[in-house]
């Protein structure tokens, strides 16, 4: 029973600040000036980056997009996610993962990161200023258990799945922000 309560709680904030945040994200987006390039980093860049890389380039051609991740270079993306991003109309079979580096990080107008401390890190580390750096989750209208974006990595169809939908949400909002 206090396993359940914990876990109950621990996301909690999550998901009573979400609509405040959704709010102010789609806000700031929409008031910034029309970005040039778009960077999307999640941990390895070989699920959930790869995948929003390339909705939002289709939605988006007159923006560069790319993407990267925190460790590993030159990985494929896995099997499930080929077969997932397939089915929505999306080929990652060419895809390969890229580290991120002080040089991408600086040619990006636009920084979307997958969970707060990710956000964090990218403060820190790289010196992002926030207004350029958004959490997806933050950008999805619908209210979910956590305010990050499950990184779906060994994980079942169903996850993959589910994170593919949010991220497919996200790119939603960014688009009608930011060609509002």
């Amino acid at each position: 029973m206090l396993i359940v309560a914990y876990h109950a709680a621990r996301n909690l904030p999550d998901r009573a600040l979400h609509r405040r945040r959704h709010s102010a994200a789609r806000r700031r987006v929409s008031e910034m000036s029309r970005p040039r390039s778009i960077l999307v980093v999640c941990h390895g860049n070989i699920c959930r980056s790869p995948y929003l890389h390339a909705v939002l380039q289709r939605a988006l051609p007159d923006i560069r997009v790319s993407s990267a991740g925190f460790i590993g270079r030159d990985r494929r993306v896995p099997f499930v996610s080929l077969e997932v991003s397939a089915r929505r109309g999306i080929d990652l079979s060419r895809f390969r993962s890229q580290s991120l580096t002080p040089e991408n990080v600086r040619a990006a107008d636009l920084i979307i990161v997958m969970e707060a401390n990710q956000a964090r890190y990218m403060e820190r580390v790289f010196g992002v200023r926030p207004e350029r750096l958004f959490i997806a989750g933050d950008l999805d209208p619908a209210r979910s258990a956590t305010r990050a974006i499950q990184d779906p990595w060994m994980q079942s169809v169903h996850v993959f799945e589910s994170a593919f939908d949010r991220l497919d949400r996200t790119a939603a909002t960014l688009v009608a922000a930011l060609n509002h």
